[in-house]
């Protein structure tokens, strides 16, 4: 099943806030208002993206300091915030965007739980994962211009 446009765009602008990619904020935000979304669910949707992307690097700050040898203690998840179709869109796209594998199950879960189907949370987490594709494209494509105008040689530093 294929999801409307304003579903994708929901799960874009999870993804787009998730990695943390202005480019693609700048241009799913926009998307997602001529899809048919409300300042408001826009707002909400944001909200959402940027909780969960905090929660993402809560959840991993534990395991980098277990690597560096530092205690810490993990942070209890916070309960799943899916109040509806969109938010459990959002939360998929957020989760792919923050790389988070325990947040986007929990996600993908209660999007199932809330009727959401198998085919739909699929679609999402794609939508998503192009979403993040792009950015990081867009990130890597800015350092080899940026390292242009500076004046370096990107061929002669791909030579040694």
């Amino acid at each position: 099943m294929q999801l409307q446009q304003r579903d994708k765009e929901l799960a874009a602008i999870g993804a787009s806030i998730g990695c943390n990619c202005r480019p693609c904020a700048e241009h799913h935000i926009p998307a997602g208002r001529e899809a048919g979304l409300s300042i408001r669910e826009l707002a909400d949707a944001v909200a959402t993206a940027r909780a969960i992307r905090d929660e993402g690097i809560e959840l991993l700050a534990p395991r980098i300091d277990e690597l560096l040898g530092g205690d810490s203690v993990a942070p209890d998840p916070a309960p799943i915030a899916e109040r509806s179709r969109m938010h459990a869109l959002v939360s998929i796209g957020a989760s792919v965007g923050t790389n988070s594998h325990p947040l986007l199950q929990r996600h993908m879960a209660a999007a199932l739980q809330l009727g959401l189907g198998p085919a739909e949370v699929l679609a999402a987490a794609r939508m998503a994962g192009y979403v993040q594709k792009r950015a990081s494209e867009m990130t890597a494509d800015k350092a080899t211009s940026t390292l242009e105008e500076l004046g370096g040689a990107v061929h002669a530093v791909a030579r040694s």
